[in-house]
């Protein structure tokens, strides 16, 4: 049996070269769903006239309330100071509320309101539209291929995590 770089046999080689493929694809995905145009775009498609960091701020309290700002400002690698601005705007329209912290009555946590949950609806059918768009072309049963893998890609992470 032959062997390639670090004693991997030459049948393990497609499956890297898929792998390295995989990965790369992921990178260009993620630039694209994360890339400020695509997020504006998606925002002035759902309507709801939020500003990139409003938007931001409440698409990360939706995925990790009850939380502290200061929590979010670690996870999002920003200063909290540059989440005030937007969390009083989001709470000014009633997407996000705050509450003390049953654990530290001097802090507050943020969670989404139902009104917030209505408009993170708008900005995830929004975000739909842009990926059909980008799918338009394909064959159904390769969307749906796609969509399978992806899924179980994601629990794979949901695991790992």
């Amino acid at each position: 049996m032959e062997h390639g770089p670090a004693g991997e046999d030459d049948r393990s080689l497609p499956r890297r070269e898929a792998v390295d493929g995989v990965a790369a694809a992921l990178a260009t995905v993620g630039n694209w769903m994360f890339a400020p145009a695509t997020r504006r775009r998606i925002m002035a498609s759902s309507g709801l006239g939020l500003s990139l960091g409003d938007y931001t701020l409440l698409a990360q309290v939706s995925l990790h309330a009850p939380v502290r700002l200061s929590v979010l400002a670690e996870l999002m690698e920003v200063d909290k100071s540059t989440l005030s601005p937007p969390a009083r705007r989001l709470e000014a329209r009633g997407f996000i509320e705050r509450r003390p912290d049953p654990a530290d009555a001097r802090a507050q946590l943020v969670s989404v309101t139902r009104a917030g949950k209505l408009a993170i609806g708008k900005l995830w059918k929004a975000r739909t539209a842009a990926v059909a768009a980008l799918l338009a072309e394909w064959e159904p049963a390769d969307v749906e291929r796609l969509a399978a893998s992806l899924t179980a890609l994601s629990e794979a992470i949901k695991k790992g995590s």
